[in-house]
């Protein structure tokens, strides 16, 4: 699907002076990375690493794994095509609403697909597909999997293979990554990206992580210099920084609750419970267009039109917390929204 994603602000003729159609990390920017990639822009005169070893060396080291367990991609979007090429004309089961692509790549590979809704999903759930995508947590609903009921979940279906997409582990404080699992299970694919948490979109880095076979049976579908080299230069430099890059969880989510509680007081809206910094808003009455079209062409705020998230339907959108400054520009606009409708 090359249309209905959020931050799509270059459609608009408008300045953007809030955008909260994107759930990548608004204070990500690095001044150091930068620096870094300048000084490296000479790497752009000679192909890239096929397969960027030397990025998958640096965060295997990291992640204390093996690098055999590890494929570097173009974003997590190009390890969701090359999971659903690998496993083509099976079966799968995608819970719902969530990121738009597993759909897609899975009927483009000629997928039976079955849906089922997040508040179905537990522990005890029974699935009978090839394959079961969840994203953890999950976007645009902002809930979270626990650890413990994946960890039974893999064990009762072992004839299932669970892909697992983490690019949002860093925005919630109620769970952590479940790499862990890898060295226990033979049916788990982590797929992670750092283009939400490092605030690098426009690079397209990401990874998966699984067994070894499992891996090597995903790249064989895989094309070389998927990872250019300034991708691969910025990942090896943020994972070796992390800790002054990453979003501070806990502050990043206080302010979500501040600002949560205040837009709980606009009429006409209705706030959906969330672990994450981004959440679904309910429209009581207006419908999610027109609303987005009000606060773009009045006040230069974009959100996140959610209406086209399987699952959901036109009462709904999705908005990510950002400054304090700007989260009260979006609080005013609903408030004078609200008086008309």
């Amino acid at each position: 699907m090359l249309q209905g994603h959020g931050d799509d602000g270059y459609k608009f003729k408008q300045d953007i002076k809030a955008n909260f159609s994107t759930n990548v990390w608004y204070g990500g920017y690095s001044e150091a990375l930068k620096n870094h990639l300048i000084e490296n822009w000479n790497a752009i005169n000679s192909y890239p690493e096929a397969s960027a070893e030397s990025f998958i060396t640096i965060l295997s080291k990291d992640l204390d794994v093996e690098p055999e367990m590890l494929m570097a991609v173009n974003g997590a979007t190009e390890a969701f095509y090359l999971i659903a090429q690998c496993f083509k004309n099976t079966r799968s089961t995608i819970i719902i609403p969530t990121f738009s692509e597993y759909e897609d790549a899975c009927r483009i590979n000629n997928h039976k697909l079955d849906f089922i809704n997040w508040n179905e999903l537990s522990s005890s759930s029974q699935f009978d597909s090839k394959l079961v995508w969840i994203c953890n947590p999950n976007n645009p609903t902002g809930d979270i999997l626990l650890q413990k009921d994946l960890d039974t979940l893999l064990q009762n279906h072992l004839n299932s293979v669970f892909v697992l997409d983490e690019a949002y582990i860093d925005f919630t404080d109620s769970i952590s990554s479940s790499i862990d699992l890898i060295k226990e299970h033979q049916n788990l694919i982590i797929v992670k990206s750092l283009t939400k948490n490092f605030a690098i979109p426009g690079l397209r880095l990401g990874y998966l992580i699984a067994n070894c076979a499992l891996v090597q049976k995903i790249e064989f579908y895989k094309a070389p210099w998927t990872v250019n080299s300034l991708a691969i230069e910025a990942g090896k430099y943020l994972i070796q920084h992390k800790s002054e890059v990453l979003p501070p969880v806990k502050h990043y989510k206080s302010n979500t609750d501040k600002f949560i509680e205040k837009l709980k007081q606009i009429s006409g809206i209705k706030i959906h419970s969330t672990k994450t910094s981004y959440f679904l808003i309910e429209l009581e009455k207006a419908h999610s267009t027109e609303l987005k079209n009000y606060l773009i062409s009045e006040f230069g705020i974009l959100i996140r039109d959610a209406k086209n998230f399987r699952g959901l339907n036109s009462s709904y959108i999705r908005v990510a917390t950002l400054s304090e400054e700007k989260n009260q520009l979006l609080i005013d606009a609903l408030q004078k929204w609200s008086k008309v409708h």
